[in-house]
C-alpha cells in the first residue's frame, strides 16, 4: 500500500511535468495555444525532461513525512524528517543524507555510520566486475524504460483545454482543466490511476512554467483489486515548482487522502513534502 500511494504521487509529478513541457514558448502578451494539442504533445515528449533528471544538478534539502502500513493494515504517517540530497552520476543512486527527525539533529555518531556505508557502496560499485556492471545497467535501462512508459501513459490518458487566465499574486496566470480520457489505452498500473484523476493547472503567462497542479481522484482508486486498498474520491495530491537559478525546481508535494484498507480498515492521510535550499553543483571544466 505505501509504494503504491508512491506510484500514486509519482503520476502526478509526471502529469506536472508532461504539462509543463507541452505548453507553448510565451509569445506576445496573450501568447498563442496550440492548434493541435495531441500533436504537440507527442512532438514534446521526446524532449521532456523529468524533474528527478533536472535535479541531478543541484544538491537541496528535503523535507517529509512517509506513509506506512502496517501488516493489519493501519496506515500510520512517520515523523518528519529532513535530507540532504546529493545527487550521483550513477543512476538510481542519489544519496539522501538524513540530517534530523521531527527538527531534532541526527546523532553525530549515526551520520558517521550512515556516511561510511554510503562510501562502501560507491566503493562497491567502483570494483564491480564486468558482470555485475552489465546487470547493474540492465537494471538502470529497465528502470528508465518503466518510467518511459508511465510518460507514454500520461499522454495517452490526459486532455488539455485552455479555459481561460486570471490574475493571484499580481501574476498572470493561464489556466487549464486536466481530464482523463477513460477509455484511453495504458500499458501500467499508473496508467490505470491516472483515468482516476482530474483537475486544474496554473501557469505563469511570463514564461509559460507551471505555478501549481491540482488533482483530485473523480472516483475510487482500487489498489490490488481493491483488496490491498482503496483510495476515496476527492483525495487531493497538489504539486508546486519554484524558478532557482533560471530553473524551475520542485518546491512542494501534498497529499490529502481517505481510503480503506484490506477492504475495512479506514485510513486519513495529510501529508506534504518540501523541497528547499537548492544549490547548483559546480562542474569541472576539465
Amino acid at each position: 500500500m505505501q509504494s503504491s500511494i508512491c506510484s500514486l504521487q509519482s503520476s502526478i509529478v509526471i502529469l506536472a511535468l508532461l504539462l509543463l513541457n507541452a505548453l507553448p514558448q510565451a509569445q506576445g502578451d496573450e501568447g498563442a495555444l496550440p492548434a493541435d494539442v495531441d500533436a504537440f504533445m507527442k512532438k514534446v515528449r521526446e524532449v521532456t525532461r523529468l524533474d528527478y533528471e533536472i535535479q541531478k544538478e543541484f544538491t537541496y534539502l528535503e523535507r517529509r513525512r512517509d506513509i506506512r502500513m502496517s501488516p493489519l493494515g493501519r496506515v500510520t504517517v512517520g515523523p518528519v524528517r529532513t535530507f540532504e540530497v546529493y545527487p550521483s552520476p550513477v543512476p538510481g543512486r542519489t544519496y539522501r543524507r538524513l540530517i534530523a527527525i521531527d527538527g531534532k539533529p541526527l546523532d553525530p555518531a549515526e551520520l558517521a555510520r550512515r556516511d561510511a556505508e554510503r562510501q562502501k557502496s560507491l566503493a562497491e560499485i567502483r570494483d564491480q566486475t564486468p558482470r555485475q556492471r552489465a546487470r547493474r545497467l540492465e537494471e538502470e535501462a529497465e528502470e528508465i524504460r518503466e518510467r518511459n512508459a508511465v510518460l507514454d501513459d500520461a499522454l495517452a490518458v490526459f486532455e488539455i483545454a485552455f479555459v481561460g487566465r486570471k490574475i493571484v499574486d499580481g501574476q498572470r496566470l493561464l489556466i487549464a482543466t486536466v481530464t482523463p480520457r477513460t477509455h484511453a489505452r495504458v500499458v501500467t498500473r499508473q496508467g490505470k490511476w491516472m483515468k482516476e484523476f482530474a483537475g486544474e493547472v496554473w501557469i505563469s503567462e511570463s514564461d509559460y512554467q507551471i505555478a501549481r497542479l491540482d488533482m483530485r481522484a473523480i472516483d475510487d482508486v482500487a489498489i490490488g483489486w481493491g483488496i490491498v486498498g482503496r483510495v476515496h474520491k476527492g483525495s487531493r495530491f497538489i504539486f508546486a515548482r519554484r524558478k532557482i537559478d533560471e530553473t524551475w525546481l520542485p518546491a512542494e508535494v501534498t497529499f490529502d487522502a481517505t481510503g480503506r484498507t484490506l477492504l475495512f480498515r479506514r485510513f486519513e492521510v495529510h501529508t506534504t513534502t518540501t523541497f528547499s535550499d537548492y544549490r547548483r553543483l559546480e562542474r569541472s571544466s576539465s
